[in-house]
């Protein structure tokens, strides 16, 4: 017996006409009892819209109105047959099939498998069991297992994949056998026996509604119960040979339909932002559109979909994506990867490295919880507030690699083992209680320094071999049933979220919930699978797995009446909204085309009978035709290219035109704004201003052009304008001349930037130990008469000194690699410093720090100079004066090229330095230069400059009226940076935008009249 067919007319959406349809035939006077009725929908959305329909219809005459139970295609198969056996849910399958691959000699595996991970990852297993289950589950979804794959493929003739596949159906028996030795079922393999054993049965009626697309197995379990079944098709009954016994389509009865969409309807756009915007120009028609209800935006590419949502939100329209967030975007998860990630770099019973311990303490929900644990435990007085900035000054001061000794002051000691004994009792949560450590409340993975005359000690690799078998990490490092570090898990997460307010019902709280439950239930389901299964591995591994089972799970939007759906594509006939505006009509979206797949490939499909490009072509051919007869409107937009710049190309289905009409219609895509535009392809239409627009940007009013455009992107006002500086530094002349708000930011407002992933020594760090070195040297006993290696001598060992009290002796290979670098450095320095002293030139100071209180502006204004000279020399015959700048920069540049640009002064540093040395006792005849230390090491030596008097002048002339513009706090102008120490204000400059503003700056006035009087 057949299934019942009934044909629903398109010329309506199929929700209003199959709710009528159920009223109709179950409605028994004043009772609508539809109990005993199961409708099946392609998604669960379907399912909700139609409920509110019915209850919409039956409200007032049906009040005693019984619902059906709606569910989606998915879950129908398991209604119509008994399970005699305890079903696997999916993380159980996915844990047999690990057991199962590990049950199978290696030769075998590498026969089916040439990648085997190492043994010890157990998530690469897990993700090649997870691709294993997904095809058995496809291929069992239509009646098959793997042996039929093998034989397709022998008789193909393809050996090499035939041989493949015979293995492949080796690890699926094992895998079939390890779930009858547990008594549990395969989900898909208890389908095929209910099938071959004739065991379906139905005491319900069963309607599915649009589902014109199914597998082989259902359609084997619905014959079996065909008296009960009733397919709804949404189409004329003039349509009916274009579908088969089961509602399902007749592919080839869809492959050459000309679908024939207007021009009028279609909008061609460059880039997504663009479909965006087409899709606010479409909604902006008022007369159409009165309701969120009226309208629907389609996504078949949902990359589009979060631009669309902000060029909706910029418009002031609300927009909805009902799949909403996933759990793996919310804090909660992500926390967990930075675990996880953090537990990966643990080694030999150490704890792991101080680089993911940063990441993770960046997490928004950790700062609470960090600051609490602090304020409950410390034992010194010190501030908790600025934590993570003092954890990263250490980092950036220490670069650690792996646990040692503790550096640093003794506050920067307590602070620094503060934070990583409260990260510890985090992790201890991992742990059974009865095996968790005593963590102490300043305990760290490192043993904090200690001094013995002055002397740091250092965790030595014996020490470290040493580590406690019952240590913290040695405990972590472990491997342990999955189910274990699934509660330690859970624990971990209650102590970080435990106390999290869910009062207000919000997105981000929803996340939270929806991730927190998920983690739930998964561990749960871990405590049902037998022992006999379960994985012994770290707990990185474990938290990686886990993440990776839930981080799918959907997390509803916020409700709201006013928003606009966005809806997939494969959603959309469902819906019954009158008018559709289509993004993503491209190729590749619409239809979906699978070009590869490692293990079934299209043409394997084909003869495989499993779902191919060409029924997925003839499902979304159906569908276009479906809505365009249901839609009272219906709006196609298709982008030229991606957001990557990538070209694309029309959807197949746009093209599905009579053959005349193809030329018209490449033209139109690929052709310029000039293009011919037909309105429709019947006639031509004599009056251009009538066709329609291919591209929506013309339809937007043009832009007045004596009215000034401004950006959303502005540079910010300067927020306070603090008193005027009674020193200037003369570093800050450069950077006034550079760019007034540069300076005003760094100088005046003293805004810096932090880099949280140092890795290495940065540029200014290398100069400083450099200088650290050099500055040692200029107070050593060396300074007078010295030789070349006795002043090398004295150099290297004073940069291993300050090397070891800066990054103690465990340090990562790039900073071994810089410090040998600076080595190679001071031993050049080393036989250039002997040189000077040979030619009389005596070190008279350095690293001095220097004011001179009578420099004047251009207005007269007393206001003094200050800065740190390197270095003075002075010659012991001649009397002469040095006055020189240690540079360690790569480039050598002489003082001429970093001080002027083409004749005019862009910076005034050791200009200014002979004023600042007159407070040193310094006059006379003074030469001005830099010692060079670059990488290039023949570049090593003394360059002098040879400004002249008049060049001095000059550049006094500058400085004068810069500190002027300084004191008055003179911005006009912000420019884009042009060297390194510039890029730290890059974002607060807008210099990635395209059209940044400064709306504020033409009306500048500085400080306020007065202020500037000092």
């Amino acid at each position: 017996m057949s299934i019942s067919r009934h044909f629903i007319d398109w010329n309506r959406p199929v929700l209003p006409a199959a709710a009528e349809y159920l009223i109709q035939k179950y409605a028994v006077g004043d009772e609508l009892d539809l109990s005993g009725v199961v409708a099946v929908f392609t998604g669960r959305r379907a399912a909700r819209r139609m409920l509110e329909i019915l209850v919409e219809q039956c409200e007032d005459r049906w009040p005693a109105f019984r619902p059906p139970k709606m569910v989606t295609f998915q879950k129908l198969p398991e209604m119509l047959y008994q399970q005699k056996r305890q079903l696997a849910d999916d993380l159980t399958q996915l844990l047999v099939w690990k057991k199962a691959l590990s049950s199978i000699p290696s030769r075998e595996l590498h026969a089916a498998l040439p990648a085997i991970p190492d043994d010890e990852t157990v998530t690469a297993w897990l993700a090649l069991c997870e691709s294993l289950r997904k095809q058995h589950v496809e291929l069992a979804a239509d009646g098959m297992e793997f042996d039929e794959v093998f034989a397709q493929l022998s008789q193909m003739g393809n050996h090499s994949e035939a041989d493949r596949w015979k293995a492949l159906r080796r690890i699926q028996a094992e895998y079939l056998t390890q779930m009858d030795d547990l008594q549990l079922w395969d989900r898909q393999a208890a389908r095929l026996v209910a099938v071959e054993m004739h065991e379906c049965a139905a005491a319900f009626d069963v309607v599915l509604i649009g589902t014109v697309d199914m597998n082989r197995i259902v359609k084997q379990m619905l014959a079996q119960v065909a008296d009960r079944v009733t397919a709804l098709i949404h189409a004329p009954d003039s349509e009916a040979d274009a579908f088969d016994d089961f509602g399902c389509l007749k592919p080839d009865a869809w492959e050459h339909r000309r679908l024939n969409i207007p021009l009028e309807a279609t909008r061609i756009v460059d880039r997504p932002a663009e479909q965006a915007a087409a899709v606010v120009s479409e909604l902006s028609a008022k007369d159409r559109i009165r309701r969120a209800d009226d309208v629907v935006v389609g996504v078949a590419n949902e990359a589009l979909v979060p631009v669309i949502l902000q060029g909706l939100a910029d418009a002031g329209v609300s927009g909805r994506w009902p799949v909403g967030s996933e759990v793996g975007s919310s804090r909660p998860w992500r926390l967990l990867d930075a675990i996880a990630a953090h537990l990966a770099t643990a080694r030999g019973g150490l704890p792991p490295d101080f680089a993911t311990m940063a990441e993770l303490l960046r997490h928004p929900d950790m700062d609470p919880w960090i600051s609490r644990h602090l304020e409950s435990r410390r034992s010194t007085a010190f501030a908790t507030t600025d934590w993570l900035a003092r954890f990263d000054a250490y980092l950036a001061d220490h670069l650690p690699m792996t646990p040692g000794v503790i550096l640093g002051s003794r506050e920067t000691r307590n602070v620094v083992t503060a934070i990583c004994g409260a990260v510890d009792s985090l992790l201890a949560n991992l742990l059974p209680m009865s095996q968790r450590p005593r963590i102490s409340r300043n305990s760290s993975p490192a043993k904090s320094s200690a001094t013995n005359k002055g002397r740091q000690r250092q965790l030595a690799f014996d020490d470290q071999n040493d580590a406690a078998a019952d240590s913290l990490h040695s405990l972590l490092a472990r491997r342990r049933p999955l189910s274990e570090w699934a509660d330690g898990m859970l624990l971990l997460v209650a102590e970080i979220y435990g106390d999290y307010q869910y009062g207000e019902s919000t997105h981000r709280d929803e996340s939270i919930t929806e991730c927190c439950s998920a983690l739930s239930e998964c561990c749960d389901a871990l405590h049902r699978i037998p022992d006999a299964v379960m994985p012994r591995c770290t707990p990185g591994q474990a938290i990686q797995l886990l993440l990776r089972q839930i981080e799918d799970v959907a997390v509803p939007p916020e409700t709201d009446d006013e928003a606009i759906d966005l809806l997939g594509w494969l959603e959309l006939p469902m819906d019954d909204a009158p008018e559709l505006i289509l993004t993503g009509f491209n190729e590749g979206f619409i239809p979906e085309s699978i070009t590869s797949d490692v293990f079934l490939p299209n043409s394997l499909r084909v003869r495989l009978g499993l779902i191919d490009n060409h029924r997925r072509y003839a499902r979304d051919a159906y569908a276009l035709t479906a809505l365009m007869h249901s839609r009272d409107r219906i709006t196609f937009i298709a982008g030229r290219t991606d957001s990557d710049g990538n070209p694309l190309t029309p959807s197949r289905l746009w093209f599905a035109v009579e053959p005349q009409d193809l030329p018209k219609r490449v033209r139109w895509f690929y052709g310029n704004d000039n293009a011919e535009t037909p309105l429709n392809e019947a006639a031509a239409v004599d009056d251009k201003s009538q066709a329609p627009n291919p591209n929506p940007r013309r339809d937007v009013p043009a832009t007045d052009e004596t009215t000034p455009r401004r950006s959303g992107f502005a540079v910010p006002e300067p927020p306070v304008i603090p008193p005027p500086p009674k020193q200037i530094a003369v570093t800050a002349f450069r950077d006034y001349l550079d760019c007034p708000y540069r300076y005003f930011l760094r100088h005046e407002l003293h805004l810096k930037s932090v880099d949280d992933e140092t890795r290495e020594l940065s540029a200014a760090a290398f100069g400083s130990l450099i200088h650290d070195v050099l500055s040692a040297f200029g107070k050593s006993q060396f300074v007078h008469g010295a030789t070349a290696e006795s002043i090398e001598q004295f150099l290297l060992d004073e940069l291993r000194r300050l090397a070891r009290r800066k990054f103690g002796r465990n340090r990562s290979a790039t900073i071994a690699v810089q410090l040998e670098m600076a080595e190679d450095r001071l031993r050049k320095f080393a036989a250039c410093q002997a040189t000077m002293a040979a030619e009389g030139w005596n070190i008279q100071g350095t690293e001095l720090d220097l004011v001179y209180p009578d420099f004047t502006d251009s207005r007269g204004r007393k206001v003094s100079l200050k800065g740190r000279v390197d270095r003075i020399d002075r010659h012991s015959k001649t009397g002469r004066w040095r006055v020189l700048d240690y540079k360690t920069s790569e480039n050598a540049r002489k003082p001429e090229a970093t001080h002027r640009s083409k004749g005019e002064w862009v910076d005034l540093q050791l200009p200014l330095y002979r004023l600042l040395v007159r407070s040193h006792d310094v006059d006379g005849e003074i030469e001005l230069g830099y010692i060079h230390l670059p990488g290039d090491l023949s570049a090593v030596g003394l360059s002098i400059a040879d400004w002249s008097a008049e060049d001095l002048a000059a550049a006094y002339d500058v400085a004068s009226a810069v500190a002027a513009d300084i004191v008055d706090l003179k911005i006009d102008r912000v420019e884009f940076g042009r060297d390194q120490t510039a890029t730290q204000y890059s974002r607060v400059c807008q210099e990635t935008v395209i059209d940044r503003s400064i709306p504020w700056l033409t009306n500048w006035s500085g400080r306020r009249p007065g202020a500037a009087d000092v």
